[in-house]
């Protein structure tokens, strides 16, 4: 028999079943892009005069933002760095509120590993950075600033904006008060500190040579680029060797500690805000039963027979693994809907279930059970594999069934609070 389970009406599990809860940011997300564009038309009409726009300002500086939001250098679970800051400053400054506004919005079409959420508000808070460095530029290129005061004052005013706007999101999220919010401050105000002296001579600059700023520019995006790219590949060659002597010796597939490993990093990037990704808890059916009727080497057979027509049913970049005993999971990066998740689990039972298994001559049937949830950025690693092992529980009464749970509600404010201070 074969069913896709689903929660009762009504009670906890009758919570929407969306990877994201609507709190987490969706007022926010929406809100700031409007508000960035609220604030430059009242500009625009208060101040009708044509922007002296140029090709370096209006596209070239802009494009160097987007491409910058492809390389963050990861610092943790919530943090990362990227040169996008600055050069929002020195597109604001050399070019006016309308350039800065402009490279605020490319910063979120760079981004393109994020969920829509965190594009758009870190794309909105851009564009407010981006305005308020314009109206400080034009003050300096008018006469009435020194340059240094200018790029004080353009960076003390993005602090300020990205305070305000990291703290709405805390609210939004529900998970206010909140240390991010002070870590996030002082790694901008340091940040602050670093370039201040190079956006100071890369303004200075620019209105006699746009061409040699920007190539500058683009050689350290290029620099950025081939270190992230160096980093990731290193962390991906040692990835691999570790996961090659972290493999389950009888089936091949990653051993218990690798895959908690593997769950670990799952879970950061979705902290990060990246894109979300389903975990798959998968049971072999009555395998008991066939251990006693078949013998244990042909218990083995089946687990491996198990985890290869998994391996067959999943995408690059899914990650197989064997918890114990019969026990499989299975992590799945990008999933983006419950009904997506339900798909990937019944292609992975079906897998199994229409590839008999050949034992000495006999067609023996082989039938799992699966269980799956999402990762989500406000539950940990364990308490998601005890949802999809709850969801498991439920497909095992039926056998031969899938079964996929919504995440559980966000926690109280307080339990957010809590949990955020733990990561």
């Amino acid at each position: 028999m074969v069913s896709i389970v689903r929660p009762p009406e009504g009670g906890e599990e009758s919570y929407a079943p969306a990877i994201v809860d609507p709190r987490a940011g969706t007022r926010v997300a929406i809100g700031l892009p409007l508000l960035a564009l609220f604030v430059s038309a009242v500009w625009l009409a208060t101040d009708p005069a044509t922007p002296g726009l140029s090709l370096w300002t209006l596209l070239v500086l802009p494009a160097i933002c987007a491409a910058y939001g492809l390389y963050p250098v990861v610092l943790g679970a919530r943090s990362y760095f990227s040169f996008e800051g600055p050069t929002i400053l020195l597109a604001g400054l050399v070019g006016g509120p309308v350039v800065g506004m402009v490279a605020g919005v490319a910063t979120g079409l760079g981004d393109v590993n994020a969920v829509w959420r965190r594009r758009s508000a870190f794309a909105g808070l851009a564009m407010l950075q981006g305005f308020a460095a314009g109206l400080v530029g034009d003050a300096w290129r008018a006469g009435h600033a020194r340059l240094a005061f200018a790029v004080v004052l353009a960076g003390a005013a993005s602090v300020a904006i990205s305070v305000v706007c990291r703290a709405l999101i805390l609210i939004d999220r529900q998970s206010w008060p909140s240390p991010w919010l002070a870590r996030g401050t002082v790694f901008d105000l340091g940040e602050l500190a670093l370039t201040a002296p190079f956006l100071i001579l890369l303004a200075g600059a620019f209105s006699a040579s746009p061409g040699v700023v920007s190539l500058a520019v683009s050689a350290a995006l290029a620099i950025v680029g081939l270190g992230v790219r160096g980093l990731i590949a290193e962390r991906s060659r040692a990835d691999r060797e570790r996961q090659a002597q972290l493999l389950d010796p009888l089936t091949g597939a990653l051993s218990r500690t690798a895959f908690e490993d593997a769950l670990a990093r799952e879970q950061a990037r979705v902290l990060r805000g990246e894109r979300s990704a389903g975990l798959l808890v998968c049971d072999i059916d009555h395998f008991g039963r066939f251990n006693e009727r078949y013998g244990h080497l042909a218990g083995d057979r089946a687990l491996r027979f198990v985890v290869e027509r998994i391996q067959a049913a999943t995408r690059g970049g899914d990650l197989v693994a064997r918890w114990g005993g019969e026990e499989l999971c299975l992590i799945a990066p990008g999933v983006a809907s419950l009904a997506e998740l339900e798909a990937l689990c019944e292609r992975v039972r079906q897998s199994v279930t229409l590839a008999p298994l050949e034992l000495d001559g006999e067609t023996v049937s082989v039938t799992i059970s699966v269980g799956a949830t999402f990762l989500t950025d406000w539950t940990s690693g364990e308490e998601t594999f005890a949802r999809a092992d709850e969801a498991l529980y439920l497909a095992k009464r039926l056998r031969n069934a899938v079964c996929v749970l919504p995440p559980r509600p966000p926690a109280s404010e307080a339990e957010s609070w809590a949990l955020a201070g733990a990561s």
